[in-house]
């Protein structure tokens, strides 16, 4: 089982923080919280996060300022930073963000997005390990082998169709973590591939009756409002 990644989320606004805050717990991520950037700062030394999510504008330290500290971070081991502009936006707070002019702002106006981001920071597809969905998964009582292309789930064969042999395969993959609805679509329909209503809905309503079917029990939990995670 992979270690929990540790993420500091630092923004002005209490109620984003907590709305991104809790959005990543859910996820499966550990978090810590800071309302400015000394505090920020004074938990990364406490702490080393795996990756700070922060705001553009807190009240003492701009967001790209913030990053730029935290990825140099003087003699210590850098800390990845994204750097967030939340729902609504207002202009001023991007002209008070200092720091390089290269680094992008992500601009959301659904916590979904803000997880899809930080699932990307830590490779949730082929990425550095264009092998990784060529090997067989054991995970808890499922046993997925996309050799033959089959599941066992306490030693029970489940059949599925390739497309949920592969929604399958990649919550496994990524056991622990949430996978968001988009990083789905693009891993299991193919990038650029057109999703479109309920596909993915219903894919995930089959999939869970032939598991729960074999076993008699939840395998694929629905994180509300983000994705989808493997319980198995």
């Amino acid at each position: 089982m992979a270690a929990i990644k540790h993420i500091l989320v630092a923004e002005r606004d209490h109620q984003v923080l907590t709305q991104l805050a809790q959005a990543l717990r859910a996820s499966g991520y550990a978090t810590s919280e800071a309302v400015t950037g000394r505090e920020a700062l004074r938990a990364v030394q406490m702490n080393r996060p795996d990756l700070a999510i922060v705001g553009t504008a807190l009240p003492d330290i701009g967001g790209k300022d913030l990053a730029r500290i935290l990825e140099s971070n003087g003699e210590h081991v850098p800390v990845p930073t994204i750097v967030v502009s939340g729902p609504g936006p207002h202009p001023e707070d991007v002209l008070l963000t200092g720091g390089p002019t290269e680094k992008p702002v992500l601009r959301w106006s659904h916590v979904e997005e803000v997880v899809t981001h930080v699932n990307e920071v830590f490779d949730l597809s082929e990425g550095k390990d264009p092998e990784r969905f060529s090997r067989a998964v054991r995970c808890g009582n499922v046993s997925i082998d996309p050799r033959s292309m089959t599941v066992e789930v306490d030693g029970v064969p489940v059949e599925l169709t390739g497309r949920e042999f592969r929604f399958l395969q990649v919550l496994a993959l990524n056991e622990e973590r949430t996978c968001t609805r988009e990083e789905l679509k693009k891993l299991v329909w193919g990038e650029g591939a057109e999703v479109i209503g309920r596909t993915v809905d219903v894919l995930v309503s089959r999939l869970r009756s032939k598991l729960t079917a074999a076993t008699g029990r939840e395998i694929v939990a629905t994180i509300r409002g983000i994705g989808y995670r493997f319980t198995g």
